[in-house]
């Protein structure tokens, strides 16, 4: 991957800058429209207000400053959405190709929902979900898929007159990653944040092994040798055996260490000839600068060079696990 100090550098100034500059002056005429059409709503909605107050029908009058108060929110929809979209396709789609030729970025796609069901790192399914900003290709040797994630369920609630009612709540929002293994897996391995031991000690490890024989986890709950790891992460495999030749001591050491950096609690799965990887974060990545902007801002290479960070942060998982490293080969 392309990422130094000098290189970026050198690319901003020849093939980003000229595009950002564009766009900057774009992003001026946009606020001045919006501008324009603000002024032009409140100022109409204003006086047919006047002249309904006038002529005393009450609550009515009001309703031409509804009018325009919601034309001004259609009209910043539809200009900022225009200016994320040229943001993202003109200099975002230029930024994941200099970090590597071999990567693609769409915006408007995500990973699946068939996939992040497949993981199997949620105990359920979610009734609502959508996502954004899709990359995907190759780094180095391994193959990935990564885009952020809102992942919701739903639940019924009934007031004391026996009405329906229902509330959405998050199952999962943040970075969703799907990449190649290289090692075909016979059974499930999956890596939880251990939440039971680390509030309830003993008494919660004796839940983590319940929950498996109840069926609400695949497999049996796995012991290992590192106790960092154990404190952090509850193990449940299909295939002990399995498990353990996945998890290495190398392996744990370097999962405790991208969980660290990330400070969330990750999740991981491994599944088939694939590694899940969920990071919880409510941070909103690759989203374009506000059309309010401060003149100028745009065309700071630090405003650019915290996308970059937020990329390469996304793309880290692949160092991080030392996944490029082909220590077995698919059968």
């Amino acid at each position: 991957m392309s990422g130094s100090a000098d290189e970026f550098s050198q690319f901003y100034r020849e093939q980003l800058e000229p595009i950002l500059r564009s766009l900057e002056a774009e992003r001026q005429q946009a606020t001045q429209r919006f501008g324009q059409i603000t002024l032009l709503s409140v100022v109409v909605g204003g006086l047919l207000t006047l002249l309904l107050a006038a002529a005393e029908v009450g609550l009515l009058a009001f309703l031409p400053l509804g009018g325009a108060l919601l034309v001004i929110l259609v009209a910043y929809g539809v200009l900022a959405s225009e200016w994320s979209r040229q943001f993202k396709g003109r200099v975002l789609t230029r930024l994941v190709q200099f970090v590597s030729a071999e990567l693609e970025y769409q915006p408007d796609r995500y990973i699946s929902e068939e996939e992040f069901r497949e993981s199997l790192l949620f105990q359920r399914d979610p009734d609502r979900y959508r996502g954004e900003d899709l990359i995907e290709g190759r780094v180095g040797q391994t193959t990935l898929r990564l885009s952020e994630v809102h992942a919701e369920y739903e639940i019924e609630h009934y007031d004391s007159k026996g009405n329906r009612y229902t509330t959405w709540h998050t199952l999962f929002r943040g970075l969703f990653i799907v990449a190649d293994f290289n090692k075909h897996f016979h059974g499930i391995t999956l890596v939880l944040p251990d939440v039971e031991q680390s509030l309830l000690g003993w008494f919660g490890q004796t839940l983590q092994g319940l929950s498996a024989k109840l069926g609400m986890q695949p497999g049996e709950l796995v012991k290992l040798e590192d106790p960092d790891f154990e404190r952090a992460f509850k193990v449940y495999s299909t295939d002990q055996i399995e498990a353990r030749y996945i998890l290495t001591p190398s392996l744990m050491e370097r999962i405790l260490h991208f969980r660290e950096r990330t400070q969330s609690e990750i999740r991981l799965a491994f599944i088939a000839s694939r590694l899940y990887v969920a990071i919880p974060t409510t941070h909103n990545y690759f989203e374009a600068p506000s059309l309010f902007a401060p003149v100028g801002e745009l065309l700071k290479p630090e405003t650019i060079g915290k996308y970059l960070h937020e990329l390469q942060f996304a793309l880290a998982v692949v160092d991080e696990l030392n996944l490029n490293t082909r220590i077995w080969t698919k059968r």
